[in-house]
């Protein structure tokens, strides 16, 4: 814990002056070192003040005729006059209490030379004066402290480390999951205090969601109750619906959204619109993306929330579910490797989904077709003694046009279904799983998925060169 300001002072002006002047103080978010609220039974009373000294930013020394000849009054303030002496800013704040110069200067002429505060300006005054240097106005990590405690959240005091730690982080933030725009939270792009507290609220979020974990596989309920928990986090989806679903595809299912159900179906609604302008009109957009040919009858991340799904091709779908549909330009969206999902899909864990969404997405990661894994994997550190065997057979077996499983492949399979259980804590036997994917012919799915792939190649036109080309 690091301390605003630690004030020295003798006990005979604690009732009159010290404490009303500390509780002053907390009331406006300073970190206060002040013995009555720092020290507790069992403490050394040395050892604690020297760590009060040490991590306070400032000193208040309130000097009065009680203060002068005490010793650990005397002692403290040498402690900060030695600071203030070394440093490389004043660290004193000294408060003139029922003294003179004269008076002061007697006891430490360089004492008397560093601009006081007179108590007799009343407490509010005191108080306001001492805020001027320890909150000092538009400072960025004081707006951003405030910002977060309007939200809900006790942050750190403004000179803790987490407070760099969130700035180092800002860089990496995209790499992980639940991170959004957040610069378009702030209406001042000169605004440095908004920015970083939104990053840091960000920085909340984003732990949290990886803690617990908060994936595209969690119920529609436990995920609209962490984003109401996290700091502006609520806000932030309502600004940025669009990107809410990238994380979160789950919500655009009608009625699983909770409090933000009402800014996703003005989405929607507005996505069918302009979807049905386009199909009269006889746009092109997307119409390779659908099952009949035409441009689809929804935006693609609010296919979930359309009674056809906006007509688009189920794989399309459930590669934008596990990965988001910025087609490698969104956000970081993916909790696990590709066939986890599936295997997800196979599994009761998934028995939320409403049949008809849940049939769809399963046959859509079928058709999708990328779920084999080559080897070992850094997205699940799964490392099997037969690892990539399975895909080693799927390689010979398109060459050869005839499939078989061998031992190998099959002891690979089990191995990763037995590691995939652990990840989204699936309640099936390995066994029960492996059967399960067997008979959704998910092998047999891939295989067809790679003859329409190599028919659509085939059937691109080729061009041709002109005959004087070199």
């Amino acid at each position: 814990m690091l301390y605003d300001v630690f004030i020295c002072h003798a006990g005979e002006d604690k009732d009159s002056f010290v404490r009303p002047l500390a509780l002053k103080l907390r009331q406006h978010r300073v970190e206060v070192w002040y013995d009555e609220f720092s020290l507790v039974a069992g403490m050394s009373l040395r050892r604690s003040i020297d760590m009060g000294l040490a991590r306070s930013r400032f000193g208040v020394v309130v000097l009065s005729p009680s203060f002068f000849g005490k010793n650990w009054p005397e002692w403290e303030l040498s402690g900060l006059v030695q600071r203030h002496l070394s440093g490389s800013r004043n660290v004193l704040l000294p408060i003139w209490h029922d003294v003179t110069e004269q008076r002061v200067a007697a006891y430490s002429p360089p004492l008397a030379d560093v601009f006081a505060i007179q108590s007799n300006l009343g407490l509010d005054e005191v108080a306001r004066r001492l805020l001027e240097v320890l909150q000092p106005e538009g400072s960025a990590l004081v707006v951003a402290r405030d910002m977060l405690l309007a939200r809900g959240y006790e942050p750190p005091v403004i000179t803790e480390d987490w407070w760099l730690d969130v700035l180092e982080g800002a860089g990496w933030q995209h790499d992980r999951r639940w991170c959004f725009p957040v610069w378009r939270m702030t209406s001042d792009s000169a605004s440095r205090g908004e920015r970083l507290a939104w990053l840091a609220m960000q920085h909340l979020w984003q732990d949290a969601a990886q803690e617990l974990p908060v994936t595209q596989m969690t119920q529609p309920s436990e995920v609209v109750a962490f984003i109401c928990g996290q700091p502006g986090l609520l806000e932030v989806c309502r600004r940025m619906p669009d990107m809410l679903l990238e994380h979160a595809p789950q919500l655009a299912i009608p009625g699983f959204a909770g409090p933000l159900e009402p800014v996703i179906e003005e989405m929607y609604q507005a996505s069918v619109q302009e979807c049905a302008r386009r199909r009269v009109a006889k746009d092109g957009f997307g119409t390779a993306l659908t099952t009949d040919g035409a441009s689809p009858e929804c935006a693609e991340c609010l296919a979930l929330r359309h009674p056809t799904f906006g007509n688009c091709r189920s794989g399309l779908v459930a590669c934008g579910f596990v990965q988001g549909h910025g087609a490698g330009f969104g956000p970081h969206t993916s909790a696990f490797g590709t066939v986890d999902y599936l295997l997800w899909l196979l599994s009761k864990k998934s028995d939320w989904l409403p049949r008809v969404h849940h049939a769809y997405l399963l046959q859509g990661m079928k058709e999708w077709a990328v779920w084999p894994w080559m080897g070992r994997e850094s997205d699940s550190e799964y490392e099997g003694p037969q690892a990539g065997a399975l895909w080693l057979l799927l390689m010979d077996s398109m060459r050869l046009r005839r499939f078989k499983l061998t031992p190998e492949a099959t002891a690979d399979l089990r191995d990763r279904i037995r590691h995939a259980r652990t990840l989204p804590g699936l309640p099936e036997s390995t066994e029960e799983l492996v059967s399960r994917f067997l008979a959704e012919r998910v092998i047999e799915e891939w295989f067809s998925a790679q003859r329409r792939r190599r028919q659509r190649q085939a059937a691109k036109p080729t061009r041709r060169r002109p005959a004087n080309a070199t």
